[in-house]
């Protein structure tokens, strides 16, 4: 008996343990559940927060794009009538379901300088979901300066113009000394914007030998432009001896477009003269002399406190080739001799002081000059932009040279002396090939491009010195502000 009781008494101890277990097991499992669950809602609004920001942020940057695009199209708007005011009304750039709708206004006003104007952009991007709240607003404004060049904007000396590609001239006078070759898609002017092109034929004898008597206008009865099939000149053609307005027979090479007059039969170019200077001059004038390690002059060394800018005075001189390159910020503010070679390139800059004034400053160089990268070229608040000139030749006076003619002129036209590629975003600025070749296979602003051969091929669109439909001015952009941001 005793034994069965303590039997039972085990059984309910043992019962109760078991349910005691039980129990602590449940527990644990509603709170590691609990746990669980809180940390998945943690997560979870994590997530959430994560990709709000992260449409927060698309929607910033769309809205930078935005504005950052009405200033490009104001500029370009300007650049073909001075007289326009900005876009007054929204100008929608995109409306999809990933971007939502961005669209800009603009407003351009005088700055109180004649030759500069401020450009204010703001951009605003909606979600489809309301589109009468902006997500997002961005506003840009940008300070701009009209500059011009003289003379013609396109000048070439028996060399000729080479086009090739789809190389385009627009916004300018050509002027020819020699013969024009157009191959590819090439154009010089369009049907709304006609140019005066005129092409003396000054080009004979032929051959790699020519003797003393080269250049002379050619009598040979040879055509002084020379087309392809898919190329045009649009605009008030004079041609020394040409008949033919191209091979294309059912629509001339050749026509007048909107107010040109086409080729004009019997016509005769007359010769005009290279550009020239006075290079002994500018080197007499010389009161400061540099090597071009000299830090100084050296903006690809980081120096304390100026860091990666210069400024290089008047009347300089700088023994060495002369790279321009990375983070460069040179403002110069007169006349520079160098007597190696130039190259500017990367993300350098070149700002011409205010303190110039309307004084063209002049670099000459006795090697070559290379442009490229994302390199700016920027005139000063007057508008008063570069000449670069390469004096270098073939000839055995190098760099020394003060007339070519003969077989040395002939074998030095065909040299490349100034080689412009990348983006060119250097309106304003003269670029001469003084006896040698100028290539240009970039696009963009170029003030004017001489030389005794200018070189097109495979070029996009340039535009060139002051013949724009705006009258007398090319716009480019000095200054940058994000001004105001909200959203």
């Amino acid at each position: 008996m005793i034994n069965a009781i303590r039997a039972i008494r085990t059984h309910i101890r043992d019962s109760r343990a078991q349910k005691s277990e039980h129990g602590m097991i449940l527990v644990a499992v509603i709170i590691v559940s609990t746990a669980l669950m809180l940390a998945g809602l943690a997560l979870a609004a994590g997530v959430a927060n994560q990709f709000s920001l992260a449409s927060d942020n698309l929607y910033n940057t769309n809205a930078d794009m935005v504005a950052e695009a009405g200033i490009e199209e104001s500029v370009e708007q300007l650049n073909q009538s001075d007289s326009f005011t900005g876009f007054s009304s929204p100008q929608v750039l995109f409306n999809n379901a990933s971007q939502g709708k961005g669209q800009y206004t603009t407003t351009i006003t005088n700055t109180g300088d004649a030759n500069a104007k401020s450009i204010v952009s703001v951009g605003s991007v909606y979600r489809l979901s309301d589109l009468t709240t902006p997500a997002s607003t961005r506003i840009v404004k940008v300070t701009v300066v009209g500059t011009t060049s003289e003379g013609y904007s396109v000048q070439s000396g028996p060399g000729g113009l080479i086009l090739g590609g789809s190389a385009t001239i627009t916004n300018s006078q050509v002027y020819v000394n020699g013969t024009i070759t157009l191959t590819g898609s090439a154009k010089i002017g369009t049907v709304s914007q006609p140019l005066t092109v005129d092409v003396a034929n000054d080009a004979c004898p032929s051959g790699s030998s020519p003797g003393p008597t080269y250049p002379q206008v050619c009598t040979d009865g040879s055509q002084p432009i020379s087309m392809a099939w898919s190329t045009n000149i649009y605009g008030t053609v004079c041609a020394t001896g040409q008949t033919s307005t191209g091979p294309n027979t059912n629509s001339p090479n050749i026509q007048g477009g909107d107010g040109g007059s086409g080729l004009e039969a019997g016509c005769t170019a007359p010769e005009v003269t290279m550009p020239s200077y006075d290079r002994a001059g500018q080197i007499a004038a010389v009161t400061t002399t540099k090597s071009s390690t000299d830090s100084s002059v050296d903006c690809t060394q980081w120096v304390s406190p100026n860091g990666f800018a210069r400024t290089w005075p008047a009347n300089l001189e700088i023994t060495g080739n002369v790279d321009l390159g990375n983070s460069c910020n040179v403002t110069i503010t007169g006349n520079v001799y160098i007597t190696g070679n130039l190259t500017i390139d990367g993300a350098a800059k070149i700002t011409v002081a205010d303190s110039v004034g309307t004084t063209r400053p002049v670099i000459i160089v006795d090697g070559t000059i290379t442009v490229g990268g994302s390199a700016s070229l920027i005139a000063n608040s007057s508008g008063t932009g570069i000449e670069f000139i390469s004096f270098q030749s073939t000839a055995s006076c190098n760099p020394n040279c003060t007339s070519l003619s003969g077989n040395d002129l002939k074998t030095s036209q065909v040299t490349q002396t100034v080689s412009i590629g990348g983006a060119a975003k250097m309106a304003g600025m003269i670029f001469d090939a003084y006896w040698g070749e100028i290539t240009v296979t970039g696009s963009g602003n170029v003030g004017s491009a001489i030389g005794q051969t200018v070189n097109m091929d495979g070029a996009g669109t340039i535009t060139f010195g002051t013949s724009l439909s705006s009258g007398n001015r090319t716009w480019t952009i000095t200054s940058y502000q994000l001004e105001h941001s909200s959203g």
